[in-house]
Order: C-alpha cells, then sequence, then structure tokens
C-alpha cells in the first residue's frame, strides 16, 4: 500500500409475524471466511489502461488530493506561473512514483504466480492480488518490492542529477522525485499495518504471532504519528499513522479476545452449534448456544450464540423468542450466513435463506453445511434443477453419499440434464469408488440412497 505523501508544507424492529429483521439484511452484510489479505477486484470509476499487462485504475479523487497538496503554495508564491509549475510538477512526480512503487508490487506477485491490479486513489496506491500459495518468504518480497523501486529510482535520479543542466526549476523537480521516493520509501517500510513495512512484519512473523504484529505496529504507529506532527509539522503523517495506530490497538484487543474465547473452548462450542443444527438437534443447540452468550468476548461470537438461540426458540415453535433474540445482535459485527438462512428457514423465508447462501457461495466460500442447507431448500422449492447445480459445483465439498443422494433426487425429479451434469462430477471426483462399481452397471446410474 503506498499512502500519497506530504512533505511539511504538502432490524429496525422486527414485525408481527415476519421473519428476520429488515436491517440484518443490510446492516450484517455475509463476509467471506476466507482470509483477510484477499481482495476482490472492483470495477470503479476512473481512467483505467493496462501497464505490461497489469491493470492500472486511476481513481478520480488521486487527482483531486494529490493538485491539492501540490497548489498549497500558490498563494504565497511570488510568481504564480512558478507556483503552477510547481503544482504540475508535484503532480506529475507523485503520480509517477506511485505507480513505479505499486507496479514494484504487482511486478514481484506476478513473478510468484499472482494477477495483480493497481489503483490509485485519494490516499495513494493499492497493489490488489490473492496471495493464495505464497509462502511467507514470497509476500516478504512483494512487499518489499514497493518501496525498493521507490528507493531504486530515487538513486538513479540522484546520480544522474550531476548531468542535467543546471537551474532552479530542475533542482526543485530532483528535490521532489528524493523526497517523494526515497524518503516516503523509507517511512513507509515502518512496521506498521497496513503499510509495507507491517506487511513485511505480518510476513516474518506469520498468522500465529498476529497479535504481536498488531502490538508492535500500534506503538511504532503512535510513536510516528506523533514524531510526524511534532517534529515533521505534518499533519498528513500525523492523520495517516494515527489512524493505523487506532486500527492496530483495536485489532490487539479483538485479537486479545478471541484468544480467549478459543482458550474457553467456546469456537469448538459454536462448531458443535452449527453441526446440531444441521442435525435439528434443538435441546444441544440450545444448551451449546446459551453458554457462548453468556461467555463469549468477541461481537461475531456472541452474535453466533444468538442467532443459534434463535434457530433453537423458531424451531421449537417459540417466534416471539426468536424475534427478542435476534433483536440482541450486534450490529456492527459480521453475521454467519449459515447461521443468518438457518434461522431465516426455520422462520418460515427460504427465499432469504437462500440468498444468505448464495451470497456466500459467489465470494468463493464453501462450507458443507451451507452447501447442504441450499441445495435442500432448493429441493424443497421444487427447484430440483437449480439444486443438482449447486451439488455439481460443490461436489468437492460434498461426501460422495450426500452427492448422489442429490443425483437420485434430480433423476427422479425429471433434471436428466443436470442429473446427467452431476454424475460427471462424481465420476470425476470419485474416480476410484465409481471403477469398483462393477462392469454390470453404468457410473452415472442412480445408485440405492
Amino acid at each position: 500500500m503506498t499512502p500519497l505523501p506530504d512533505w511539511g508544507a504538502r432490524v429496525s424492529a422486527a414485525r408481527q409475524n415476519q421473519v428476520l429483521a429488515s436491517w440484518l439484511m443490510t446492516e450484517m452484510v455475509p463476509t467471506p471466511s476466507s482470509s483477510s489479505t484477499e481482495l476482490v477486484r472492483a470495477p470503479g470509476r476512473g481512467l483505467g489502461f493496462s501497464l505490461f499487462g497489469v491493470p492500472v485504475r486511476i481513481a478520480s479523487s488521486f487527482w483531486i488530493i494529490a493538485i491539492l497538496f501540490g497548489t498549497q503554495g500558490v498563494g504565497r508564491s511570488a510568481s504564480s506561473e512558478r507556483a503552477i509549475l510547481e503544482a504540475l510538477t508535484w503532480t506529475a512526480v507523485v503520480f509517477v512514483s506511485i505507480l513505479l512503487h505499486e507496479f514494484g508490487h504487482a511486478t514481484a506477485a506476478r513473478a510468484f504466480g499472482a494477477e495483480p491490479s493497481i489503483t490509485l486513489h485519494a490516499l495513494g496506491g493499492l497493489t490488489q492480488f490473492e496471495p493464495r500459495g505464497m509462502s511467507r518468504p514470497q509476500r516478504w518480497l512483494v512487499s518489499f518490492a514497493g518501496p525498493a523501486a521507490g528507493l531504486l529510482f530515487g538513486i538513479a535520479v540522484y546520480v544522474g542529477a550531476r548531468w542535467l543542466p543546471a537551474g532552479a526549476q530542475t533542482e526543485s523537480t530532483v528535490d521532489t522525485i528524493l523526497r517523494v521516493n526515497i524518503g516516503w520509501s523509507l517511512i513507509n517500510l515502518l512496521p506498521v499495518l497496513p503499510f509495507d513495512g507491517g506487511q513485511m512484519l505480518s510476513a516474518f512473523l506469520g498468522p500465529r504471532r498476529e497479535l504481536w504484529t498488531a502490538i508492535i505496529s500500534g506503538i511504532v504507529g503512535t510513536s510516528v504519528a506523533i514524531l510526524g506532527y511534532i517534529w515533521l509539522n505534518s499533519l498528513w503523517v500525523a492523520f495517516l499513522f494515527g489512524s493505523a495506530a487506532v486500527t492496530a490497538i483495536r485489532q490487539v484487543r479483538f485479537l486479545w479476545s478471541s484468544k480467549a474465547d478459543r482458550d474457553a473452548g467456546l469456537d469448538e462450542e459454536l462448531a458443535s452449534a452449527r453441526a446440531a443444527i444441521a442435525h435439528g438437534e434443538v435441546v444441544e443447540v440450545l444448551k451449546r448456544a446459551t453458554r457462548i452468550v453468556d461467555e463469549a468476548r468477541t461481537s461475531a461470537l456472541k452474535n453466533g450464540g444468538l442467532l443459534a438461540q434463535a434457530w433453537a426458540h423458531a424451531s421449537a415453535g417459540r417466534r416471539a423468542e426468536a424475534r427478542e433474540t435476534i433483536e440482541r445482535l450486534e450490529r456492527d459485527a459480521p453475521a454467519d450466513p449459515y447461521l443468518v438462512a438457518a434461522v431465516e428457514d426455520a422462520l418460515g423465508a427460504p427465499d432469504r435463506a437462500r440468498a444468505w447462501l448464495e451470497a456466500e457461495r459467489r465470494q468463493g466460500v464453501k462450507r458443507i453445511e451451507s452447501i447442504k442447507l441450499l441445495i435442500d431448500l432448493y429441493a424443497r422449492g421444487g427447484e430440483l434443477e437449480r439444486a443438482a447445480q449447486v451439488a455439481t459445483e460443490s461436489v468437492d465439498v460434498l461426501s460422495e453419499q450426500d452427492a448422489r443422494a442429490v443425483l437420485a433426487a434430480a433423476v427422479a425429479g425429471g433434471a436428466s440434464a443436470e442429473a446427467a451434469g452431476l454424475a460427471a462430477a462424481i465420476e470425476r471426483s470419485y474416480a476410484k469408488a465409481t471403477s469398483d462399481i462393477g462392469p454390470g452397471r453404468s457410473s452415472a446410474e442412480v445408485p440405492p440412497v
């Protein structure tokens, strides 16, 4: 991540007899369970082009902020023409420098098999890619490649400047290039998330020491924010690193609470409650959910317990208690799509349940209980074709017995085309099992279920 440099001058309540409160769908958007480092590309608006095969988008806000910083000295300059020239030079240097920085990240990410894209925005730049399969040393190198590109460019300009013609404008341009590339690259290497130094620290310490990463990030971020304001007289540096420090401190609190919940066995308790929901065990779910709600320190885990409680009440016919439980959900915490869908289904809203589960699938998350509930919802709604399609697309997480049960239902319901696709997927995924069926029976034939 490259922040834009600045150097000193520069649900409502649920209605009677209705289902889950409407605010749940708007305030608690389903979030993927994948790594937080995985970034989802969005087309957005702004200028777009390709730089050596890397997609680049420049938001209009980038130009606005860059020009505003560059024109801070126009009113104080003895020459308006010179001030405007300096502002244009500043904007051009910032654009080229940040683009070069992000291209350094992108080049390294592409070398390790990723497909990066670059976005320049109001706060600087961002290189987006999916780091799946990258080792920790590779992630460290990708994070270091951005500042390294800026440092190399700055050094090259410093060495080459001696052959440039002397003059005030030349000196001013070279000075701006050096401050933006060398100065900010060094600051960007400080171990503060989400800056490059913080990403390098995270890769070095690894996921098991993410609490230490957050603690170091908070301490260094606070220190840099104070020094930036006092020593550099820069509100911009103070704002950037102060915001990062606040985020890090919140992360420390969250990780500390998560560890306490994990040590108390509440994560396993919620997993057991989810499994009990899948089997329709109301009493077991209510017992485990009650413990979670009473003891959980993190909002997300407590919300999971509340949703499990709501499911148990709804499944037992206690709709009023279910609605009261839903109203206790903390809106700032993420909602588990499977648990929300289970509650919606128990309250008689299968369409909403499917919407939550489909949203989770679109985010690339495949969890066995979510997939099985989604297939069941489509089957109960008479949409056997869609149920078979979901099973085909998720055959890698379904057991062979479950996949063949869906196949049997699809064949019996007349969804022949979808059944054929599912049969082929089963054969590919369970080649060894199907090869053991024997010569007298086709692998696409429906086994007894």
